[in-house]
């Protein structure tokens, strides 16, 4: 497995992965000798492609308006959906579920595309966005949700 791989499945921080790189050979070597989707497969672990049952009961709304049901949703598209609530309960739900890193990397993905497009259209009115995506606010207020959970 890669660093970022092993980072999201067992949801440790790069940091971490260094350190242990660095003074804890066997350990850090072991995790990445391992095949990825084997492990993911025998910790039950998600990766942000993978399509889950999706249950609208454990968020405060549903967001996948097609039904009240249980029903199959990509799980980038359930943590994206759901840190645009800025919801504590419904992001910290989201953590639970799949991990503080795997919510993390959508964060930053969603934004990165945002900042790449150069402008964030709502309503149809396109509004310009400058600077580095760290420094937005909503970013910020969304990564300490995170961070707190």
């Amino acid at each position: 497995m890669t660093q970022q791989q092993i980072s999201r499945l067992i949801d440790v921080p790069d940091r971490t992965l260094r350190d242990w790189k660095k003074n804890r050979h066997r350990l850090y070597n072991l995790l990445e000798s391992l095949e990825y989707d084997e492990v993911k497969q025998k910790i039950g672990a998600v990766d942000t492609d993978d399509v889950v049952v999706f249950d609208p009961k454990a968020y405060s709304t549903n967001l996948f308006w097609q039904t009240n049901q249980t029903s199959e949703q990509k799980v980038y598209a359930i943590i994206s959906n759901y840190l645009s609530t800025l919801n504590k309960d419904d992001i910290k739900m989201l953590c639970d579920q799949f991990g503080k890193n795997l919510v993390k990397s959508v964060l930053v993905d969603k934004y990165k595309k945002i900042y790449k497009k150069g402008y964030l259209s709502t309503s149809g009115i396109d509004i310009p966005l400058s600077g580095d995506f760290t420094q937005n606010e909503g970013y910020k207020q969304i990564l300490s949700i995170i961070n707190d959970c």
